[in-house]
C-alpha cells in the first residue's frame, strides 16, 4: 500500500525506465500492469481512487488518443432515456460540445446540465452537480504516467502528479469541446475521455 507521496514518488522511481512485459490482452492491460508493479495486485475499477490512501487515481497514458476518465451513465429520468436506449435507437456515438458529428449528435452545456443532443434536441445527460461529483470522487488527485509501448513490452517514462481537483475546471473542458464523451451500449455505458495536457489543468498543483 502508497500511505504517502513520497511514497508514490519512490515507487514510482523503482519501477521507471525499465521494460516490463505485457502478459494480459486486456484495453487496460498497460495500466493494470502498472497497477501491479505500484501496488502488487491489479486495483480495478472501484468507486473511489487506485491509490485510496492518499486518494490519488492512477492513468497511464500512451500513444494519441484521449486518456480515459471515468464511466458514468446518465440516471433515469422523465423525459430521459438510458444510455443503452440511446445506443439501441441511435447508435453508439462519440459527442463533444460544439460539435455535431455525422449522426446529428452533439452536447449542450448550460449552468445547470450537461445534455447529449440528437439534431439539437436534447434526449439524455447529467447536471453539472452530478459530473462535479463524480470527478471529484474519482479523481481528488491523479497521477499521470506517459508510457512507451513496444510490442509487448512497455517502460514507464515519467509521472505528473496532480494535487486538488477543481470540479468547475473539468465542466468547463465539457463547455469548451476538450472532453469527448462516448456512448455505447454495453454495460459501461458511457465513457468521459480527455487528453492528458487537458486533464492537468484541472489540478491546483502539479509535480
Amino acid at each position: 500500500m502508497i500511505n504517502t507521496f513520497q511514497e508514490l514518488h519512490n515507487r514510482f522511481d523503482a519501477i521507471a525506465h525499465s521494460a516490463h512485459n505485457v502478459t494480459r490482452s486486456s484495453s487496460g492491460a498497460v495500466g493494470e500492469l502498472f497497477e501491479k508493479l505500484m501496488v502488487g495486485k491489479i486495483v480495478g475499477n472501484q468507486k473511489g481512487a487506485d491509490f485510496a490512501s492518499i486518494e490519488t487515481e492512477a492513468k497511464v497514458h500512451y500513444g494519441n488518443s484521449e486518456t480515459t476518465l471515468f464511466g458514468f451513465a446518465p440516471k433515469r429520468r422523465t423525459g430521459s432515456i438510458t444510455a443503452a436506449q440511446f445506443a439501441f435507437t441511435y447508435g453508439s456515438s462519440r459527442v463533444r460540445a460544439n460539435v455535431v458529428n455525422s449522426y446529428g449528435h452533439s452536447l449542450k452545456v448550460n449552468a445547470k446540465s450537461v445534455k447529449i443532443t440528437v439534431d439539437g434536441k436534447a434526449v439524455t445527460g447529467w447536471t453539472v452537480a452530478e459530473l462535479s461529483e463524480r470527478i471529484a470522487e474519482k479523481m481528488p488527485n491523479l497521477a499521470i504516467v506517459k508510457a512507451t509501448k513496444t510490442g509487448n513490452r512497455v517502460t514507464y517514462d515519467r509521472m505528473t502528479v496532480c494535487r486538488h481537483i477543481i470540479a468547475s475546471r473539468f465542466i468547463d473542458s465539457i463547455r469548451n469541446g476538450d472532453v469527448v464523451v462516448e456512448v455505447r451500449g454495453s454495460q459501461r455505458g458511457v465513457i468521459f475521455r480527455a487528453m492528458p495536457s487537458i486533464i492537468e489543468g484541472w489540478f491546483e498543483v502539479l509535480h
